[in-house]
């Protein structure tokens, strides 16, 4: 007899993934720095989560106005997820430091703002859903063709596939700054 026949095993199932597509309205935090810089900050703050945390991006697409994202995460409510994503943000806005935009002469370090940790204490985003089908296909690798000219469609596609700090990049085989992982099912949710 051997020692492993007496052993039981206990089935431990996966935490359920949740799919959310969302709409991030950035505030006004975005208006102390450069453009780049805050989209080199939230690209940061959504490739560098805890590996406790399960938080696949599926596809994202960062503009000077707004963060669109689908994930996949084991947190049921979208208001939790962005606050672990706004808590990043903050941490990497203080141990990065760059010079604020207080006017155009005039600049000061994060550090020394208290005005700038004000505004960070309030809610980095806005939460709105994701209701654009054609956005949520294109960012997450999948073709939009329809049987007619759409100018919106076009206009859409060109941005996707010329911004810098969108996952289309993945999806076309580049390197792009947000760690991602793709949706390998045929039929994509």
């Amino acid at each position: 007899m051997k020692n492993n026949e007496n052993i039981s095993k206990i089935a431990i199932a996966k935490p359920q993934l949740q799919r959310h597509k969302v709409k991030l309205k950035i505030g006004n935090w975005k208006n102390h720095f450069d453009l780049n810089y805050v989209n080199t900050i939230i690209a940061m703050a959504l490739s560098d989560f805890d590996d406790n945390i399960s938080f696949d991006i599926k596809g994202y697409l960062i503009t000077s106005q707004n963060l669109y994202l689908v994930v996949q995460t084991t947190e049921k409510s979208i208001e939790k997820m962005v606050h672990k994503i706004e808590i990043k943000i903050i941490f990497l806005l203080k141990n990065n430091p760059q010079k604020l935009k207080e006017n155009r002469r005039e600049t000061s370090f994060i550090a020394d703002d208290e005005n700038f940790f004000y505004e960070a204490r309030k809610p980095l985003f806005k939460i709105y859903p994701l209701e654009n089908g054609h956005l949520v296909k294109l960012i997450t690798g999948e073709k939009v063709t329809l049987p007619y000219f759409d100018r919106d469609l076009k206009e859409l596609k060109a941005l996707i596939h010329n911004h810098p700090f969108c996952s289309a990049i993945h999806y076309l085989g580049g390197i792009d700054p947000v760690e991602m992982e793709e949706i390998k099912d045929s039929k994509k949710q």
